[in-house]
Parts: C-alpha cells; sequence; structure tokens
C-alpha cells in the first residue's frame, strides 16, 4: 500500500529529474489548475505543459510501482 510519505519521495525525485514537470504537478494536483492556466503561468506553450504532465505522471507511476512492490 501507498502512503503520502511513498507520494513524497516519488514527487522528490521527479523534481531532482526534472523541476518543471514537478512544477506542473503540484499546479495540476495539488492546486487544481488546467493546462491552459498552467501554461499561462509559467509563461510556456499549452502543449509543452501536456507533455511534461504526460511524462510527470509516467516518472511518477514508474516510481510508485517501485515502491510499492514486494520485495
Amino acid at each position: 500500500d501507498l502512503d503520502w510519505l511513498s507520494i513524497d519521495q516519488a514527487l522528490v525525485a521527479l523534481e531532482q529529474r526534472d523541476e518543471a514537470c514537478a512544477r506542473v504537478v503540484e499546479l495540476k494536483f495539488f492546486s487544481g489548475l488546467s493546462t491552459e492556466k498552467i501554461a499561462e503561468i509559467l509563461d510556456s506553450s499549452v502543449a509543452t505543459v501536456g507533455r511534461q504532465w504526460r511524462f510527470a505522471r509516467a516518472f511518477l507511476r514508474r516510481r510508485l510501482d517501485l515502491i510499492a512492490a514486494p520485495n
């Protein structure tokens, strides 16, 4: 089972890998902002934010799967 500590560890790993993607996760997941609003805030294109969101989701999914896997 995943807990908040595992999620935090995965988010820290993402931030170390790609700060921009971690910022997108923060704005989208925790603040509930739309891709369009995030692009506006970050002065980026909607397409770039979309790519960053997809990368971040895949990265976090892989990390959380590794954390949750039995040893």
